[in-house]
């Protein structure tokens, strides 16, 4: 019985470097990767990222089934206060570009999909712009932290992606104080795709 607490102590002890251990190799890369920002201003060098499906109420769509318009895809979740804070300012964004080649999907990471955001939904009849989940369902390491390929991984939320009209990624930015940037990186695709 006196080897019993040592051999607990030691269980222990491997239980905990194991879940550091995952932690290290696993988890912190990708949280640091989800943090990044990144943005193509050069067409060139602007990844493809047109095979990324989400669902909509209407069915399963693609980024390339928006091919000719700027696309901004706003990761959020029912449960983040800067989301829902800043439904506000999204809906003024969609308002804004309303009469150009625009869209704006509200990309739902609720861990229910459908059952927690149409509660949510009935609560906000002001969201003027389109709302999915990804599609496949991601796999999730943490609250917040899933990899919503091709588009990348996301570790803060919101995170915003915009989309250029041919379907490539020309920005990722990170948190709710990045909606202006967003805003005006739209209105440079638009005015370059109006320009070509």
């Amino acid at each position: 019985m006196k080897r019993l607490p040592l051999a607990l102590g030691v269980a222990g002890i491997l239980l905990l470097a194991s879940a550091l251990a995952y932690y290290l190799i696993q988890v912190a890369p990708r949280v640091r990767t989800g943090r990044m920002e990144a943005r193509y201003s050069d067409p060139d060098s602007r990844p493809g990222v047109s095979g990324f499906r989400f669902e909509t109420r209407r069915g399963i769509e693609s980024i390339g089934d928006y091919s000719g318009r700027v696309v901004v895809i706003d990761v959020w979740a029912s449960w983040c206060p800067p989301c829902v804070e800043g439904i506000p300012r999204l809906v003024a964004l969609s308002e804004r570009y309303r009469d150009t080649p625009f869209d704006l999907v509200g990309l739902s990471v609720d861990r229910g999909g459908w059952d927690d955001i149409d509660p949510f939904l009935q609560r906000r009849p002001e969201i003027n712009y389109k709302v999915a989940v990804p599609h496949p369902a991601p796999a999730f390491q943490l609250e917040t932290l899933v990899d919503l390929d091709p588009l990348g991984e996301v570790a803060v939320l919101p995170t915003f992606f915009v989309i250029d009209p041919k379907g490539r990624l020309a920005g990722k930015l990170v948190g709710s104080n990045a909606l202006p940037e967003v805003s005006a990186l739209a209105g440079r695709l638009l005015e370059e795709s109006s320009d070509g």
